[in-house]
């Protein structure tokens, strides 16, 4: 598959809405700089270390764990989806992403919760300490994510299909 080459950047005149783009960009920015200004003058310098750490630590999972797996998923993904459209591809993979990213986040909830809640009689367990049915929950989120990944494939095999039939008649 051939990736289409990227032209160099068009120069487009200023539409009549720029002022607006400018606007928010500025208004983010301030809300960015107040929020990091906060944070700064509000945090002890102990808790700014960790927060650093964790960040760095999240980088290289993120670069070091995720991005491989993900590239790895997705050349297998390739091969299981060989007669979809680029489109639909991207569907499935989308849907299968979102669906392991959540999986990889309610996975310490769903060991916490066996851990701190022990079935069985005298268990001591805390009923209060982690309420949700994460195991369910979880379940029917990748009952939707494939329901709708499905439902988006084949709406979108279907209007490739129309679209591309050429009418006979006038």
């Amino acid at each position: 598959m051939r990736l289409p080459l990227m032209g160099p950047p068009v120069t487009v005149e200023r539409g009549p809405f720029w002022w607006m783009r400018a606007a928010l960009g500025a208004l983010g920015t301030a809300a960015l700089g107040y929020a990091v200004f906060g944070f700064l003058a509000n945090v002890p310098l102990a808790q700014l270390i960790g927060v650093a750490a964790w960040l760095a630590a999240a980088l290289v999972v993120h670069d070091g764990v995720l991005v491989p797996l993900t590239t790895l998923a997705g050349g297998g993904l390739s091969r299981l989806t060989y007669g979809l459209r680029p489109v639909q591809q991207g569907i499935v993979r989308g849907a299968l992403l979102v669906g392991a990213v959540v999986t990889l986040l309610a996975a310490p909830l769903i060991r916490a919760q066996q851990v701190l809640q022990p079935s069985g009689p005298g268990s001591g367990a805390n009923h209060t300490v982690l309420q949700g049915d994460y195991v369910q929950a979880l379940g029917i989120l990748w009952l939707v994510l494939v329901v709708a990944a499905a439902g988006f494939v084949a709406a979108v095999g279907l209007y490739t299909r129309r679209s591309s039939v050429k009418k006979t008649r006038p």
